[in-house]
């Protein structure tokens, strides 16, 4: 009877201790008051916006990275209740704690990895997150089944309210597209000024906005003209459209009636359904522009109109639009037997910027000659000295420990980090050693700018570092204006980063602040100022190292702006080509469409080519994958998910990754750093010169206190530029 019994009472201690840690975790009567998100709404690892709706203001709001470590996130000013405030969650269910100077406010978690259907909740990495202002088009209801209690597999949050929306750019930073409709344009008019130009912001940063501009397109416009700007648009007008591009479109054998919708522009962009209106006339139904590093969907209809909600196949047009596997949730599986403990482009960056020379590296056939020395020293060797020669067999009690000990002690003595092959007056073990790999991109169409830099940091000794984002001398004649600087931690648990979690709090180390700063801006775009932030006290143990990542927004100021040109019926440039940068470009190339143009080794600054069509031309797609053309076939070079030598060949990846064939080359996902993919700004009306850079154009400048910290490491800088592309038929 015990027997039976223990194993009941063990089920049951165990239900009640999970459903007191539930309790724990949502105990805090202060959470009601705390919103999460976009609708409670979050990723972890990313900027995350935060309001209290309390009565007492709020300076600071406490969390854990994803190293467990605690951080103290000082906001911009004091915040009013209601305000926005922005941190980055370590993990699932991190810690909140908001304050006052010292005095706690209130406590609370954020949501677990729930539902996002039900309520608050986490969105994991491999489903859609998308933020629809106006109605959702039944993009909610994907994936879900009643009958099978499953619930939605893309994560939607449809704020109600103006408020619900962050009032920075940074609060967008996990979502995957935003939709807008002609329902929202009361929210659209209720949008204040920083709201609408966060949105605008992370658009053109590299977001993709799905708009449908059918009848009341011209309301829409009203309550938000920056949409009209983005597309492009001077005049817009209105025109009645047949409906057969759709129905063909879509193999529907529901028939629709004739609709209004905005007349969109071809001259430009990706036309991807070409209808006719009623009088016959030619016209762009659905096209899909780019606008500075983001995309632009849009349908010349009101999806959310009558006669479209209840057309079996509205969702299929969407879906059809915006690419079935975004939607439908259903990401490519990647390979598994990879033999790596991390399945993202983001973990092998972190994991090849994480190789410090400090680190010695011995290869197996070494480690194996020096097991077969031991095995042959206190084997053969010791029985032919010892019996044989001696004849004191009692001596190998003495003998073997020797050995043993004696050669622990030569490769513990070869072992050691190698300190003082540093050429520097700085004492070996004061000495910080960083590697980064840095990535900026300009839009000479939409004067847009970003950048960012993966850092990873390592020090022999334990210490207490200050971070700050320096900026060098060509960095400045590259920029008018910065309008963010954001330095924060980079990778959390889980198999994205190839981390494993055994506690989010981990009270053995310091905690460290990060203190966000509204600076002054002469840019025109950047009205409300430069959000910037340093990191002060960041602990690192003794041995250890700490990833960051820093993104930058600026307005880039070019030496000179050029359209270059192709032939009318072909995918062939011609014509000059000028260096527009005021830095010498390195091993570049032009890329437009699937066509490089290898440029000279060096391209010095304000430099020009006479004719771009005397450059030697490659394939793109192979020059990434290391493609070959032999008699009767072709090789290309296998990725390799495990190395962790070459961050140059990954910042490749990363940049064009779907060019290249995407999961299905690399055997890897790639989500957190989707963003720096600007694969499908290969089209064309643009084409991108890109290349390597000899300096590096920001660094992190490392002080402890007020001592500076000198830093060494590999570093690489790389570039790309967005430049129009006009065919020969419209001059």
């Amino acid at each position: 009877m015990l027997k039976l019994l223990y194993p009941i009472g063990a089920t049951l201690c165990t239900v009640l201790l999970l459903a007191g840690s539930c309790r724990a975790v949502n105990a805090d009567e202060s959470s009601s008051e705390i919103r999460f998100g976009i609708q409670g709404h979050y990723r972890i690892g990313t900027w995350t916006g935060v309001r209290y709706l309390g009565d007492e203001n709020v300076t600071t709001l406490e969390t854990r990275d994803g190293d467990g470590a605690e951080v103290l996130y000082e906001q911009v000013g004091t915040l009013a209740p209601g305000d926005w405030a922005y941190v980055v969650p370590g993990g699932e269910a991190a810690p909140l704690t908001l304050r006052v100077g010292d005095k706690s406010v209130a406590t609370t978690r954020f949501p677990l990895a729930e539902s996002p259907s039900r309520g608050p909740a986490m969105i994991p990495l491999g489903m859609n997150w998308i933020v629809v202002i106006g109605d959702t088009l039944g993009v909610d209801e994907v994936g879900a089944n009643k009958l099978l209690n499953r619930d939605a597999s893309i994560a939607v949050s449809n704020p109600s309210t103006p408020g619900d929306l962050p009032d920075s750019a940074i609060g967008y930073d996990g979502v995957d597209m935003i939709m807008v409709n002609s329902k929202g344009i009361e929210l659209l008019r209720g949008l204040t000024t920083k709201q609408r130009t966060a949105i605008r912001q992370w658009i053109t940063g590299g977001g993709h906005l799905f708009l449908t501009v059918g009848e009341a397109s011209l309301e829409i416009f009203e309550a938000a003209p920056w949409l009209q700007e983005l597309l492009g648009i001077n005049d817009p007008k209105t025109t009645t459209i047949a409906p057969s591009a759709i129905e063909t479109y879509t193999s529907t054998q529901n028939p629709l009636d004739n609709f209004t919708g905005l007349r969109l522009p071809r001259e430009r962009g990706t036309v991807l359904i070409t209808g006719k209106t009623v009088r016959r006339v030619s016209i762009p139904v659905a096209a899909v522009y780019n606008t500075g590093f983001g995309q632009i969907t849009a349908v010349a209809a009101d999806l959310d109109a009558p006669m479209f909600q209840t057309w079996p196949e509205r969702l299929d047009l969407i879906t059809q639009l915006t690419g079935n596997v975004f939607l439908t949730g259903q990401r490519e599986i990647p390979i598994t037997n990879r033999g790596t403990a991390y399945a993202d482009l983001a973990g092998q960056l972190r994991s090849t910027l994480d190789q410090f020379e400090v680190k010695r590296t011995f290869s197996f056939s070494l480690v194996s000659i020096i097991l077969m020395a031991l095995i042959a020293v206190i084997g053969p060797l010791d029985y032919l000295l010892l019996n044989r020669f001696l004849g004191r067999p009692l001596l190998g009690w003495l003998s073997f420990p020797l050995v043993v000990i004696t050669l622990t002690v030569v490769l513990m003595y070869e072992a050691r980090p190698a300190l003082e092959n540093v050429n520097s007056d700085s004492a070996p073990d004061e000495i910080v050693r960083c590697n980064r790999v840095e990535i900026v991109d300009i839009d000479a169409i939409s004067n847009a700018g970003r950048g960012f830099q993966a850092s990873c940091i390592y020090s022999h000794d334990a210490t207490l570092l200050n971070v700050n984002l320096r900026q060098s001398a060509d960095f400045k004649n590259l920029t008018n204006a910065v309008q963010q600087s954001l330095i924060s931690p980079m990778g959390y648990p889980g198999e994205t980063y190839g981390g494993i979690q055994i506690a989010i709090e981990d009270t053995r180390m310091p905690p460290y602040r990060i203190a966000l700063q509204q600076g002054n801006s002469a840019s025109t775009q950047a009205s409300i100022g430069t959000l910037e932030n340093s990191i002060l006290g960041a602990p690192l143990a003794a041995r250890s190292s700490k990833s960051l990542q820093t993104l930058l927004r600026f307005e880039p100021k070019l030496a000179t702006r050029q359209n270059l040109t192709r032939r009318s019926g072909s995918e062939l440039l011609q014509g000059p080509l000028v260096n527009p940068l005021p830095v010498d470009l390195l091993d570049g190339m032009l890329v437009y469409r699937n066509w490089a143009y290898l440029l000279p080794t060096r391209f010095p600054a304000g430099d020009r080519i006479e004719r771009i069509d005397t450059l030697r031309q490659k394939n793109f797609r192979w020059k990434l994958s290391r493609q070959t053309a032999l008699e009767s076939s072709r090789e290309t070079e296998e990725w390799d998910p495990s190395s962790v030598m070459l961050p140059g060949r990954v910042a490749e990846m990363l940049m064009f990754h779907d060019a290249v064939g995407g999961t299905r080359y690399t055997g890897l996902r790639d989500e957190p750093l989707s963003s720096l993919d600007l694969s499908h700004t290969l089209s064309e009306d643009r084409c991108m010169l890109l290349g390597r850079l000899s300096n590096d154009l920001t660094t992190l400048d490392l002080t402890d206190g007020d001592t500076s910290i000198e830093t060494v490491g590999q570093s690489l800088t790389m570039i790309r530029v967005v430049l129009p592309v006009t065919s020969t038929k419209d001059l």
